[in-house]
């Protein structure tokens, strides 16, 4: 097989135009289709897991999973004041969450990795990292949300327990990360993906090409567990600076439709306006 070892100048030209197209859609304000991201996340889990698609439950930001609203949901006849029942909720769910909770590594291994090693193997080595280089970027809300995420299980129903018991339920967070795919961490790699496709002819095995541009195209953030799925809404608002990052002076830089907030400065979170 013949490899790429070099691009023409035009080619060359166009790398900045894919690189803003993905940026663009990685921080993107565009509601979620519901119907729309659950036909993504089906074809996800047809990849993934070997099980039955799970129940998809829907919020409208990261802070309604965060919070442990979801606990709600897939246990709504549950009677969470009762202490006893309580703790029993608790150790179920986080259980499950722990027995099935590393889907997430399972979406990296059958969709992301297979098709870099794909593209990748069509190139030069050297080339190819320079291509990897110039195409990468950090997602900006992966990189903000988190933060102002920290502690927001202490507003959740639940969190009036004991302190053993409010100790299981500050690890929540870490187990449910475990499971979060967010699209706009794989943005960037659709941005070199799509490049080397479009531009250079690079064959891919197209199913699982069409399955991880959907899905980055149609979900916002996404936690897969073997047992349930979570599914959020994007921001309605993003606010930038002139290089393109997170930035407000005297409101949010980025909100949800629930009333999420996150305020940032030139890309670096603060806490002094919320």
């Amino acid at each position: 097989m013949s490899k790429i070892f070099e691009l023409t100048g035009q080619q060359k030209a166009l790398i900045a135009d894919y690189r803003m197209k993905w940026y663009l859609i990685a921080i993107s304000t565009q509601p979620v289709d519901k119907a729309k991201a659950f036909s993504a996340i089906e074809a996800v889990y047809k990849k993934i897991s070997n099980a039955e698609i799970p129940d998809i439950y829907y919020f409208e930001s990261p802070r309604s999973v965060a919070n442990l609203s979801f606990i709600n949901h897939i246990h709504p006849a549950a009677n969470l004041s009762n202490q006893r029942k309580l703790n029993n909720i608790i150790r179920k769910v986080k259980n499950q969450l722990i027995k099935h909770g590393f889907l997430r590594d399972s979406f990296h291994r059958h969709i992301v990795y297979p098709l870099i090693e794909i593209v990748g193997q069509q190139f030069d080595i050297e080339l190819w990292n320079i291509l990897h280089k110039q195409l990468t970027f950090w997602s900006p809300l992966n990189n903000l949300i988190p933060g102002s995420l920290r502690g927001t299980e202490k507003s959740s129903l639940i969190w009036n327990g004991k302190p053993n018991q409010q100790r299981e339920i500050e690890q929540f967070w870490f187990y449910l990360a475990t499971g979060l795919a967010s699209p706009d961490t794989q943005c960037s790699i659709c941005g070199l993906l799509d490049f080397c496709i479009s531009e250079l002819g690079c064959f891919i095995a197209e199913d699982l090409w069409n399955t991880l541009r959907t899905f980055v195209s149609e979900c916002g953030w996404t936690f897969f567990f073997q047992d349930f799925c979570f599914i959020c809404q994007r921001p309605y608002k993003v606010l930038l600076d002139e290089q393109n990052r997170p930035h407000a002076e005297n409101e949010a830089a980025i909100e949800f439709l629930d009333g999420f907030r996150i305020f940032a400065k030139n890309g670096t979170l603060t806490f002094d306006s919320d």
